[in-house]
């Protein structure tokens, strides 16, 4: 996904567009303990909104235990009347991931499960493409992205309406081919929270959405929020995800089908209003101590999901600037610093919305925002805001460079869709008749994918997905070009069938384009003729 459950730099925004605004901010004077500066807030708020075309948002700042922000702007759906509120749940997405850790390190406070722990001793049937590294391969391990597996791997599964099971997730890992050494370097992926998930369930005994509701979103007071979309509640409040075309200008509603399926839940399922989220900060300010007083994890534990793990940053140190080379993948937690301050964060991506948080520790402050557009929206306002916190009148301008990058990308986005699928000038026909190519094809880790004939020419079938099913057209040579009818997951692939003495025999994928979303893992495909 994405979570896309997945990072989405500031800078690095995917396409959006306009839908009309409606403001309701509830701004509360600051708490006098913690001498930052006052940003407009909703001023920014709409800035980023205006200047990406975001068809909602929503917000929230808390200093010193006391919610100083609080903001809502937009659509629930683009083309319907419906605003947004402070009480609209959005879905956080990968933010969830910290939930999951939570939970888990609960259980290793009551003795119940250690990080070192290796993943068969609740899993028995786990296994990665290594028999070595299935051995050794811990419950820590599955938390810090750095399985040696490429960014996103098996995502396909699951995604964009992938129909995976629990049991489906864990048989596909021992297919992926790795592409760096075991804990030697840092891939995003969302597969091996789905299994922290089922450890969860195998240790506890109970289910990963009964454990998230009773034991943690109950306890710290985050009653509006859902672990669940099926557990929100009649009359709640909730967005609708919007995806666009490349060089589109405003949202369109997804495809219902693309919802987050309960397979994704430890990995990206919760729902959450900003006010909840302000809870949960002030629970992590707080060291794992409700409002109310109640210990939900020891300081040890709290210590210990903040603790650095994988490094994520380039190494390279700027030339000027905070140290943002200093970064860091904890226990679903993610690192770094604003000048000098410590930041301790996460965000997410889910089909359509996408959400960022931040705590600074030192600074008892937490930040969160979200929006139902796939673009990097939040994470321009929580940056922006974060910066001019802590830096003042020295902030730089980080609303501006993600709208001046939306810009580019914008208008470059169509025509490199364009060019991505014309065929080059010395392209040849496909080297046999068409009926030749169509077919069963078997990937282990994925299933089947059929290519079959209508009309005149070939149709491609990836049997996990509906939206992934499509027109073949002719590219070059044995190579052909997947159209997919939605043109908002902007994810047309190219097709390459392997021929040998005279047939067709397997089939490689890769995405045309550079904008496609990395769940989008046609590349880790292999698939051969049954």
């Amino acid at each position: 996904m994405r979570i896309r459950l997945l990072t989405i730099s500031t800078l690095a925004l995917a396409l959006a567009m306009p839908g009309p605004l409606s403001a309701q901010a509830q701004p509360v004077p600051a708490a006098a303990q913690t001498q930052v500066a006052t940003p407009d807030y909703d001023a920014e708020a709409l800035r980023i909104m205006k200047g990406v075309d975001a068809t909602g948002f929503t917000g929230a700042v808390a200093i010193d235990g006391k919610i100083v922000y609080s903001g809502a702007h937009g659509l629930l759906e683009y083309g319907k009347p419906g605003k947004v509120t402070q009480k609209t749940l959005f879905p956080i997405a990968s933010i969830t991931k910290a939930f999951t850790t939570t939970a888990l390190a609960m259980l290793v406070d009551e003795g119940k499960l250690s990080w070192d722990d290796p993943v068969r001793k609740y899993i028995p049937e786990f296994a990665m493409y290594d028999p070595w590294v299935s051995e050794h391969f811990t419950v820590k391990d599955a938390l810090t992205h750095r399985s040696g597996l490429p960014l996103g791997a098996g995502d396909l599964t699951i995604w964009p309406d992938g129909n995976a099971t629990p049991e489906d997730v864990i048989h596909a890992l021992k297919y992926l081919r790795p592409t760096t050494g075991f804990r030697d370097g840092y891939a995003y992926d969302n597969l091996l929270y789905i299994v922290a998930g089922q450890i969860l369930e195998r240790a506890s005994g109970q289910s990963w959405t009964d454990f998230i509701t009773n034991r943690i979103l109950k306890p710290v007071g985050m009653n509006d929020c859902a672990a669940d979309k099926s557990l929100i509640r009649p009359g709640q409040s909730y967005v609708s995800g919007h995806e666009r075309a490349a060089g589109d200008t405003h949202g369109t509603p997804i495809d219902p089908r693309m919802a987050f399926s309960k397979t994704w839940n430890s990995a990206g399922g919760i729902w959450c209003t900003a006010d909840d989220m302000m809870k949960w900060g002030q629970f992590w300010l707080d060291d794992g101590v409700t409002a109310d007083g109640k210990r939900l994890i020891s300081e040890k534990q709290k210590n210990m999901l903040w603790r650095g793990v994988t490094p994520t940053g380039s190494g390279i140190i700027p030339a000027s600037g905070g140290a943002t080379n200093l970064q860091m993948y904890a226990l679903g937690w993610q690192l770094s610093q604003l000048d000098g301050t410590p930041v301790v964060s996460h965000s997410g991506g889910a089909p359509g919305v996408t959400s960022n948080f931040i705590i600074l520790p030192q600074k008892k402050i937490v930040i969160f925002a979200s929006s139902n557009d796939y673009l990097s929206t939040p994470s321009a306002w929580t940056r922006q805001i974060a910066a001019d916190l802590v830096e003042g009148s020295n902030a730089p301008d980080l609303i501006g460079k993600a709208i001046a990058a939306y810009d580019k990308e914008n208008t470059e986005a169509r025509a490199a869709v364009d060019k991505a699928i014309s065929p080059p000038k010395d392209a040849t026909k496909p080297s046999l008749p068409i009926d030749a190519y169509t077919g069963t094809y078997r990937d282990p880790w994925y299933g089947t994918v059929t290519i079959s004939k209508r009309g005149k020419g070939l149709y491609i079938d990836m049997s996990r997905s509906q939206l992934l099913d499509g027109p073949l057209t002719p590219f070059n040579g044995d190579t052909f070009a997947a159209i997919w009818p939605n043109r908002t997951i902007k994810a047309d692939a190219f097709v390459t069938f392997e021929v040998k003495d005279g047939k067709a025999v397997g089939i490689k994928m890769k995405a045309i384009s550079d904008i496609t979303d990395f769940s989008y893992d046609f590349h880790d495909l292999d698939l051969k003729r049954e």
